[in-house]
């Protein structure tokens, strides 16, 4: 059964709040009025609501943002070719395995965690997912969907150890948006520059066509 919490005064969740009132104020007042537009903002919006709440299955506790970005992520992922599915599962669970490792690190030996927990979880994930796959959606559902399965994972190794954990806790969540915000700033980077390139080609072509 769905139990609300008091997630909004978690300070846990400062970095997943923030970055998601910022993504929603941009989908709402800046992009272009198209139906895309109102599906982020719909979408952000429930990210921001279903965070308030926790589902409990026996001792498996979960928050409803995770199970709600596992259908979606899983529902995008479902939508491609037989093939780049299967090759986007493979990545996800090679990236789900990353996330477990690096927790393994961090329970043995903390030291590594030198500037910021969220960070050092997250920059390895979304780097590799950067150098595996190509679009940015495909890279953000990946991520999304290997962070989830890592969680649970997680989750469910800690059971006897913590009873009381709940799968896509607010560190969780914060790990989540830090992981998604370095592969959309790095393919916003990607883009610009294949641009950039294209106007600085276009008038050297012109002269070579010109001097031959």
């Amino acid at each position: 059964m769905p139990k609300q919490e008091g997630g909004v005064e978690n300070m846990e969740g400062a970095a997943f709040y923030w970055l998601a009132w910022i993504a929603w104020t941009i989908t709402t007042f800046l992009m272009k009025k198209t139906k895309e537009r109102v599906y982020l903002s719909i979408f952000f919006l429930l990210l921001i609501y279903t965070s308030t709440f926790t589902f409990h299955i026996d001792r498996f506790s979960m928050n409803g943002t995770l199970l709600m970005l596992a259908l979606i992520s899983y529902a995008y992922i479902g939508m491609q070719t037989a093939r780049d599915t299967m090759y986007s599962m493979f990545v996800s669970i090679l990236l789900s395995l990353v996330y477990l490792g690096l927790y393994v690190i961090v329970m043995n030996d903390p030291i590594w965690v030198m500037f910021s927990f969220h960070f050092f979880m997250a920059l390895p994930v979304a780097l590799l997912s950067i150098l595996m796959l190509k679009t940015v959606r495909t890279r953000l559902s990946v991520v999304i969907s290997a962070l989830i399965h890592g969680e649970v994972g997680y989750t469910i190794f800690m059971l006897d150890m913590h009873p009381m954990y709940v799968s896509g806790s607010f560190i969780f969540l914060n790990v989540l948006v830090v992981a998604c915000g370095i592969v959309f700033l790095w393919t916003m980077y990607e883009s610009f520059i294949s641009k950039l390139k294209v106007k600085v080609d276009r008038p050297v072509k012109h002269v070579k066509e010109g001097v031959h």
